[in-house]
């Protein structure tokens, strides 16, 4: 299995593009990734190194976002009221939560659960035994 490596200008303009979404302002997210609000501003056009521990926050909170978008249908709307508002299963507001990785990944696990338990139904297309023709001309008269 091939691990895709994005550049992390492309990584960057995702995050930023999540955070701006989800009503964040360049200072939350710096404090997300555990940096200045300046270090933010000035990292924007190239990103942080792929494997540094500020990528690895940016790619929870890029998750986070997409699993927000699968479940809302893209409505920003809900998208940003779940993520502000008080959430009784988790104790704590989303938006909160993601001040640092572990609550990033709670809020993650939390959202994919979510999304596993509304799978379509499932559809039993197994043919069944079929009457015998005699039984069915009687449907018929």
């Amino acid at each position: 299995m091939t691990i895709a490596h994005y550049q992390p200008a492309v990584i960057m303009k995702a995050f930023t593009w999540a955070y701006e979404e989800l009503g964040l302002t360049p200072y939350e997210a710096s404090v997300m990734l555990g940096v200045s609000e300046r270090g933010l501003l000035q990292t924007a056009l190239v990103g942080f190194e792929v494997e540094s521990k500020e990528a690895e926050i940016q790619l929870a909170f890029i998750r986070l976002y997409h699993l927000l978008y699968a479940l809302s249908d893209g409505d920003s709307e809900k998208m940003v009221i779940w993520f502000t508002q008080p959430n009784l299963h988790l104790a704590e507001t989303p938006k909160l939560m993601c001040r640092d990785m572990a609550g990033l990944v709670c809020v993650n696990e939390y959202l994919e659960g979510i999304q596993t338990e509304t799978t379509l139904p499932s559809i039993d297309f197994t043919l069944t035994k079929q009457a015998p023709q005699a039984a069915l001309q009687g449907l018929h008269r």
